[in-house]
């Protein structure tokens, strides 16, 4: 949950007032690599900050805030349509009602303009450190909705910074005001990301004890640069071999590279880890990753399907696309339900989304849900999704807690803004960002103290309680 339409590990952006499917025709965005002409012409989504100047074979995206604007330096041209705004939908009498990051997917509702605002296309210095430092603190002040759940005041912290500001004259003086004014805010999907002389750096926080003990490992090591990078490549490999060593004989497979990985538990048990919620597939196509996922889904079901109840662990996955999510969810659902509804902060509107049955191979035995703080993203907005459900419980610990998408604004100087914008909430209007969603059972997943266990020990403690071991009942909400 980047941009519009495509979605990373803590990455994305949309929102809207319909229901997931919507009968509106809905078409393609670039069409023999030509811009379909119902989408072309100046675009506003003022909920997120951004306006697009769609022309018949290019696209130019633009960000504003508190009456700043700016060409965005990240995204241009044909590939602006197709990571943003891949598709939309159009009334009966042809006109465009909304663009769409997939056809059952998210919309965002556009407002026609009759051209481009001086404000962003007049001349002037934007990449001087004070432009870049008020497009920053404008964007959070104007579009940010969780101020409160990590207790920051960002007019605030910009008033008491301004002076700082202004004495700054180089990137790493204005490096170090952005430093004090993302201070000690947990929140990954916000962040400021770029290059000084040529080295990559991200101000970036993580919330919980298993991502402060993950930095102080990484702080000790020197191969890696990037945290990130260096949880994926260097620790997390590791970690799969614990999952590995808790399966039975000859019964570990995996597919999609390590997204999928399955096997079978004690007890007659079955085990699945969801790794991976994108880059199932040499390309970003979100259609392609979801045409990927099904077989493979299908195949590992099916040879879990005389297992008594599973393990569904999500427990090291960092996120990706909600699609993706919605199309693994649907494999363990009974009927349609009410799964969650997001809105963007800025005067968005609400879109409901629902948990839809599968008509394929499914698993509608009970489910042992494993979670913990690396759970994040689409991960977490999955797991939401699979509350819901009767047959499925919870276990390990809370999640991240960064359920909206992350909106990225190119700024001019070349860095990249990223910022939370909407709202998810559960069906009872419940909201979990900056908290996580928190396990019915609670137990260690990410072993980093000895005297706590390893994630082997987590799996093997999902599985007893899947088994009855632990006298858990049956699973539930």
């Amino acid at each position: 949950m980047i941009a519009l339409a495509s979605v990373a590990a803590f990455g994305s952006f949309h929102s809207l007032p319909m229901r997931a499917h919507s009968p509106d025709l809905i078409l393609r965005t670039i069409s023999e690599n030509r811009v379909t002409p119902p989408a072309r012409g100046y675009w506003d989504l003022p909920s997120y900050g951004m306006a697009f100047d769609v022309k018949p074979s290019s696209v130019d995206v633009y960000d504003h805030a508190g009456g700043l604007c700016w060409r965005d330096t990240e995204y241009s041209g044909m590939q602006a349509a197709t990571e943003l705004i891949p598709f939309f939908t159009t009334s009966a009498s042809g006109s465009l009602t909304s663009f769409a990051s997939s056809p059952d997917g998210t919309r965002y509702q556009p407002h026609r303009m009759a051209g481009m605002p001086i404000a962003c296309t007049g001349t002037m210095d934007r990449t001087n450190p004070e432009y870049i430092f008020d497009a920053v603190s404008a964007s959070l002040t104007e579009f940010y909705p969780f101020a409160r759940e990590h207790h920051v005041n960002w007019s605030e912290r910009a008033t008491r910074l301004r002076p700082r500001i202004l004495q700054a004259r180089t990137e790493q003086d204005l490096l170090a005001v952005l430093s004090a004014l993302f201070q000690n805010v947990e929140d990954p999907h916000t962040s400021i990301s770029g290059q000084i002389n040529g080295k990559p750096f991200r101000l970036r926080s993580f919330r919980g004890d298993d991502f402060r003990a993950l930095n102080q490992k990484f702080s000790l090591q020197r191969q890696y640069n990037n945290f990130l990078s260096w949880v994926i490549d260097s620790w997390m490999p590791g970690e799969r071999r614990q999952a590995a060593a808790t399966l039975l004989p000859g019964t570990h497979r995996q597919a999609l590279g390590s997204a999928l990985v399955w096997g079978k538990l004690t007890g007659n048990v079955g085990y699945l880890a969801i790794n991976e919620m994108t880059g199932l597939g040499a390309d970003t196509d979100i259609e392609g990753e979801r045409t990927r996922l099904r077989p493979a889904l299908d195949l590992a079901l099916t040879d879990l399907k005389d297992t008594s109840a599973l393990v569904l662990d999500i427990s090291h996955n960092l996120g990706g696309d909600d699609e993706v999510s919605a199309d693994i969810a649907a494999r363990f659902a009974d009927k349609v339900r009410p799964a969650y509804s997001k809105q963007a902060f800025h005067g968005g509107q609400v879109q409901r989304f629902d948990i839809v049955p599968h008509d394929g191979v499914c698993y509608r035995k009970p489910v042992y849900m494993l979670t913990s703080e690396l759970t994040a993203s689409a991960a977490e907005v999955f797991a939401l999704r699979m509350r819901q459900l009767p047959n499925v419980i919870q276990v390990g610990e809370p999640t991240q807690g960064i359920f909206s998408d992350a909106t990225e604004k190119g700024l001019p100087n070349g860095w990249i803004l990223s910022m939370s914008t909407e709202i998810y909430r559960g069906p009872g209007g419940q909201t979990y960002e900056g908290l996580g969603l928190p396990p019915r059972i609670h137990f260690q997943v990410i072993g980093l103290k000895p005297s706590t266990g390893d994630y082997g020990d987590a799996i093997r403690k999902a599985g007893a309680l899947a088994a009855g071991e632990y006298g858990a009942g049956p699973a539930g909400r």
